[in-house]
């Protein structure tokens, strides 16, 4: 594996293997009407050539995991990482009893892979008649399926038959594509303010407090799930004070899910909110961290055990206001 030192040094040929991600699937007569009962986005209404983000909440409307939704061989398969992916797995079975549904880990069956672009165009081509041109837009083949990221960064998300992954890394190695550890995976998806939860955040947060509504993973105006009421009632009364917040900086030092993060306001240092996700590159650190969402660019913020580390919030890329309103209609 290769190292990486900061994200503006990553190569136009790269490929990441997703070993921290964690496959989902859920297949039967009730999958659709079963998962659109448990998640925050319309599931009868997703075609097989779309991906969604959403959030899969409990009954007070606390994440247990964000993650990639769409479908693949008469199948609906959720890809998140390990830590929030199992516990959702474990929640969707124990809901799941009464419904004619299969819910499995198919982790061993499929390997996920993220691609640059321009690596991406080369190899993939012998797996895939086509490939998607739009974010978040999927093809599928006996091989698997991809769908293009909505990152900053154009790459491709790769879900691959693992009775294919060894000849398919030695194509990337043949190409000379740098092949990098998760981490930089990470890097890119906080650069994109792109949320996930680790095990310290599992039950902590409304999907809002880290912009899921801003990455359009929440349907409104779709009927009941898990935790709808408290969503519903925090976006339609304005009653949400949190957000998420991407930051870097330019040097590499340890930092966990869960750590405390500080503002400075006057003299003092108070607590500002979270750490939820992060990734640690030669030269540079990443890390997305829930705070209060009036939070501008020019407040300085450090961590709570590393003091002598400083840092501001980057620029998000999406707008996360919301207008206030007391109706919901035309729920499906």
């Amino acid at each position: 594996m290769t190292a990486l030192t900061t994200l503006s040094d990553l190569p136009s040929h790269y490929a990441i293997k997703l070993k921290d991600n964690m496959l989902i699937k859920l297949e039967g007569e009730q999958a659709d009407s079963y998962l659109h009962g448990q998640v925050t986005v319309n599931v009868n209404a997703l075609d097989e050539n779309t991906v969604r983000h959403c959030a899969h909440c409990d009954n007070k409307g606390k994440t247990w995991s964000v993650s990639f939704v769409g479908r693949h061989e008469n199948a609906i398969f959720m890809l998140t990482n390990k830590d929030s992916g199992a516990h959702s797995l474990a929640q969707l079975n124990k809901y799941g009893v009464f419904s004619k549904v299969d819910i499995t880990d198919e982790s061993n069956q499929y390997t996920q892979f993220f691609l640059g672009e321009n690596l991406g165009q080369m190899l993939l081509a012998s797996y895939f008649d086509t490939l998607p041109s739009e974010p978040l837009t999927s093809v599928h083949s006996d091989a698997g399926w991809v769908f293009k990221s909505d990152t900053q960064r154009a790459a491709y998300f790769v879900v691959l038959n693992s009775s294919l992954v060894a000849e398919f890394e030695q194509k990337v190695k043949d190409t000379n594509g740098a092949i990098f550890e998760q981490n930089v995976y990470d890097a890119i998806m906080i650069e994109s303010a792109i949320p996930s939860i680790q095990e310290t955040g599992i039950s902590e947060y409304v999907p809002q407090m880290m912009n899921v509504q801003a990455l359009n993973g929440i349907d409104f105006d779709k009927g009941c799930y898990m935790g709808q009421e408290v969503v519903a009632r925090t976006r339609f009364l304005g009653k949400n004070k949190r957000a998420a917040y991407s930051f870097s900086v330019p040097k590499a030092f340890h930092i966990n899910a869960g750590d405390t993060l500080e503002k400075q306001l006057g003299e003092n240092w108070r607590r500002a909110g979270m750490v939820i996700r992060k990734a640690e590159l030669s030269e540079q650190t990443w890390f997305m961290a829930v705070l209060s969402n009036d939070t501008t660019e020019q407040d300085i913020h450090r961590l709570a055990d590393q003091v002598e580390i400083t840092c501001y919030p980057s620029p998000l890329p999406y707008s996360i206001e919301q207008a206030k309103s007391s109706l919901v209609k035309n729920r499906k």
